[in-house]
């Protein structure tokens, strides 16, 4: 990709804010205020300021997202707490989470890890675990952590998926009896991730063309199974086994908006690496529906959820759904060198600055008005208003779609990974 001078210096200057951002008010933040000393692994509720309230019940997706986050932070900037951090989590987890009796991962457990509170089977938990455990194999060279990392995901796939329709169910009992027979798209992009992370650890053919297949599964490649609406141009949220919408769960069809730019992102960087031009054009064609349709032009951020035909059906802005974006815009800047996704991350770069990191105490806040300030309480939600830290939100979206954009931007103003260089995972991964 060719680039200006004045266009080489903007990208540079992005990078350097997103950098300084997840050193010192993401990565800070959970290394002082997530770690249990006393228990091992990491707590659970964190209040705006980082103190913790509630009873400390650990949650796979929890610990094992902040395991995770622990080693890209580590990653970005190569000081071992970081790393220290990760392997805390990764001595708690491997301790008290598996199931000596039917194998697996229970899905929650007690602050000290005596006591199983949600033994149910999870393949959307599960696939944090081969996420994090395979990084964290990676960067240690640790043979029975990668090892557990392969096991958990081979199991999860043997006795998960499923063979007649294709993709994840979402939830199973202890002794793996399907108990919730849908399958939800979050569950098979998040799976992605973790076989993105066993294709980096083992370089074995065999994860390559499993993100294929999910990412097939994802766009229907098969028939007219999967996630992806072709009449639209966006994904949708939950289905029943045969893949027909289960439009009861989604209050008729309502798309999340963060999903459609996260399954662009995810598939768009695999295809790149691939060379699957179908795939390359439909996971584009994601994010630019996002845009088009969620992202506000006056503001910045991304709303929450949308009709299929793009009209917005509530205009919150959730702290992840900005961090997917800011990841996806750095990688198809990167990838195509248009202009526009380079400005539309400038515009989405000052609104987080601006609305959505907390000045005084760090982090995200977890989610916003249109109008900038910080949602009201609502029913059903998770969590605190302010909360920084609770059972769906810890160390992960936010340092993932910083480290991502820094990375894509940097690669971007180098040129490095131009056409005709031979491609490194390591530059496409998940």
């Amino acid at each position: 990709m060719t680039m200006q001078s004045s266009e080489r210096s903007k990208a540079l200057e992005l990078a350097r804010r997103i950098r300084k951002q997840a050193r010192d008010d993401i990565m800070q933040f959970w290394l002082k205020n997530a770690i249990d000393e006393e228990c091992g692994g990491y707590w659970t509720d964190l209040g705006r300021d980082g103190s913790r309230y509630g009873e400390g019940e650990k949650w796979i997706v929890v610990q094992t997202r902040t395991i995770y986050g622990m080693c890209l932070g580590y990653q970005f900037f190569g000081e071992k707490e970081f790393l220290d951090a990760a392997a805390h989590g990764v001595d708690f987890f491997c301790r008290h989470f598996y199931d000596p009796v039917n194998g697996g991962c229970f899905y929650c457990v007690s602050r000290d890890g005596r006591t199983v509170l949600d033994s149910s089977k999870q393949p959307y938990g599960t696939s944090f675990v081969s996420y994090s455990l395979a990084e964290y194999a990676r960067l240690t060279g640790e043979k029975k952590v990668l090892e557990l990392a392969v096991a958990t995901h081979e199991l999860i796939m043997d006795k998960c998926w499923d063979k007649k329709y294709g993709g994840l169910p979402n939830k199973f009992s202890d002794d793996w009896q399907l108990i919730m027979p849908i399958k939800r798209v979050d569950t098979h992009m998040h799976t992605m991730e973790g076989v993105s992370a066993l294709y980096h650890a083992t370089g074995e053919s065999l994860y390559l063309d499993r993100l294929n297949m999910l990412a097939g599964t994802i766009l229907g490649d098969i028939g007219k199974t999967g996630c992806y609406d072709a009449k639209h141009g966006c994904t949708h949220e939950m289905f029943h086994m045969d893949w027909t919408e289960a439009i009861d769960l989604t209050h008729g069809a309502v798309v999340n908006l963060g999903h459609v730019t996260e399954a662009g992102w995810f598939i768009s960087k695999l295809a790149a690496y691939t060379g699957n031009e179908r795939h390359a054009s439909l996971a584009r064609g994601l994010v630019d529906w996002a845009i088009k349709f969620g992202f506000d032009r006056d503001r910045g951020g991304l709303y929450d959820y949308a009709t299929p035909d793009g009209a917005i059906v509530r205009n919150t802005k959730t702290w992840w759904n900005q961090a997917e974006l800011l990841g996806a815009l750095a990688f198809l800047y990167r990838q195509t060198g248009e202009i526009d996704y380079l400005s539309v991350l400038e515009k989405q770069l000052a609104f987080i600055e601006r609305d959505m990191l907390d000045p005084e105490y760090g982090e995200w806040y977890p989610q916003l008005e249109a109008d900038g300030s910080l949602s009201k309480p609502r029913p059903g939600e998770i969590g605190r208003p302010d909360a920084k830290g609770h059972r769906a939100k810890s160390l992960y979206h936010v340092i993932q779609g910083l480290y991502h954009a820094h990375r894509d931007l940097t690669l971007a103003a180098t040129d490095i990974g131009s056409a005709g260089e031979e491609l490194d995972w390591a530059d496409y991964c998940l």
